[in-house]
């Protein structure tokens, strides 16, 4: 049988601020489109996570 594996998400960065709720994962708020995605990859580099956009817009950031 195969093991499941899980990843911690490390970071969320969102352009809504309605997407943030206080559930212990440190959550940044952007103003646009291009400064989301740089802090995603800037903060996919400084913690060795994978950096992941989801349908809705949100961008996590997840345990390698």
């Amino acid at each position: 049988m195969k093991e499941s594996q899980t990843r911690s998400i490390l970071a969320i960065v969102t352009l809504d601020e309605k997407i943030i709720v206080d559930a212990g994962i440190p959550t940044f708020l952007t103003k646009n489109k291009r400064e989301q995605e740089q802090i995603s990859s800037e903060l996919g580099r400084v913690l060795g996570g994978n950096v992941y956009g989801l349908a809705n817009g949100v961008i996590i950031i997840t345990q390698e």
